[in-house]
């Protein structure tokens, strides 16, 4: 779904730039999805974005970084829920902070809209077992999602 999003830029003395002068800005759902799925894949912990079965297929065929991302948009604000995969042994709450604070100054940055909240629940903890001389990498998510 496409939402039209107002933006009013301010100039440095305090001055907003005409609206009809230079039109709508539209930053479509995707979008806003795509920066939030970037940068919290970037963030030291997380492995990776959990996603449903259908959005999993979705990030396969179209290499979509965005899949498993909700965005609630509002009036001049937005709001994100996903769902994440940690390592195991980091500080889950050190993790689920900077991923907020990461999505948030982020769109905030690149969009001129204000995050009112990101959601960020944690589904599940990647495991590394060493066996002889190889890691197996085991998932160890929550099931029923």
């Amino acid at each position: 779904m496409e939402r039209i999003l107002r933006i009013i830029l301010v100039t440095g003395d305090g001055r907003k730039m005409e609206e009809e002068k230079y039109g709508n800005v539209k930053i479509d759902n995707d979008v806003l999805a795509s920066i939030a799925g970037i940068v919290a894949k970037k963030v030291p912990g997380v492995h990776k974005i959990a996603t449903s079965l259908v959005a999993g297929l979705s990030q396969l065929i179209r290499k979509k970084p965005d899949a498993g991302i909700k965005v609630v948009v509002g009036e001049d604000e937005v709001g994100f829920e996903l769902s994440i995969i940690v390592d195991y042994g980091v500080n889950i709450p050190e993790v689920t902070y900077m991923v907020q604070k990461s999505i948030k100054e982020e769109v905030e940055k690149m969009s001129g809209l204000r995050v009112s909240s990101v959601d960020v629940v944690v589904h599940g903890v990647q495991v590394h077992r060493k066996i002889g001389d190889e890691t197996e990498t085991v998932d160890e998510e929550k099931d029923g999602d």
